[in-house]
């Protein structure tokens, strides 16, 4: 036989051979980096067919004060005190419960109409259903003094304590000598003549808080003996 003329049969099978092994190992490198690859992120949703929940909006900041305030009403009015006409807010005493007024003007003032009322602690505003209302004819001289007396009305109400005073009204509001209180002096139209702020634990015993100088409107107030129907002594 003629070598020559196997020779080119050979070549074929080596080069056949190559391919056998050269292809699968192409195919397991390009399998191996597939592999190797991120996998694609789910569509949720789109995958699934189950719509996810909108995320809620982060609540707001925490805030104490504010929170109190819609648990329990309208905390305690620390504010400033008026002053706004010669009938003043002139002594309060939170263990007996009354208000004393006192005419601060040079010539008599007549006090028909006119309303004192306490806080609501609901709103922070005059509580009208509970005050005392002036009947006409209700005159204040000069450097004269009038009490309401806190704690009931009609009827159900206490005694002034005697002071010499010629006025004594009796209010179905309280005066909150533990919590505070704030009191207004109203017109008859609904504007603020007077406020004064009672502070929490303010009086005690025969103690009260008063207008010291007395009859002053730009006096301050503090712990005074009790003087009904008199001037304040410090």
């Amino acid at each position: 036989m003629d070598n020559r003329a196997v020779r080119p049969r050979r070549r074929w099978r080596w080069v056949a051979f190559g391919l056998g092994v050269v292809g699968p190992l192409a195919l397991a490198l390009g399998t191996y980096a597939c592999s190797t690859s991120e996998p694609p992120a789910p569509d949720a949703g789109a995958d699934t067919g189950i719509p996810l929940p909108p995320i809620p909006p982060l609540p707001p900041p925490f805030d104490a004060a504010g929170d109190a305030a819609r648990d329990t009403g309208v905390a305690f009015d620390a504010g400033t005190n008026l002053s706004a006409a010669a009938i003043l807010i002139n002594e309060i005493s939170g263990g007996d419960e009354w208000v004393e007024l006192v005419n601060s003007g040079a010539a008599a003032e007549d006090l028909g109409g006119l309303r004192l009322a306490d806080r609501d602690k609901a709103t922070g505003e005059p509580k009208l259903a509970e005050a005392v209302t002036f009947p006409p004819a209700t005159v204040l001289a000069r450097g004269e003094y009038l009490l309401v007396r806190g704690g009931g009305a009609g009827d159900g109400g206490r005694a002034c304590p005697d002071g010499g005073q010629r006025h004594c009204f009796n209010a179905e509001f309280g005066i909150s000598n533990k919590s505070g209180e704030t009191l207004f002096l109203l017109a008859a139209d609904g504007g603020t003549l007077g406020k004064v702020v009672y502070p929490p634990d303010a009086s005690s015993g025969s103690r009260s808080y008063a207008r010291i100088p007395s009859g002053e409107p730009d006096a301050s107030f503090q712990n005074a003996p009790e003087t009904p129907g008199a001037p304040n002594v410090p």
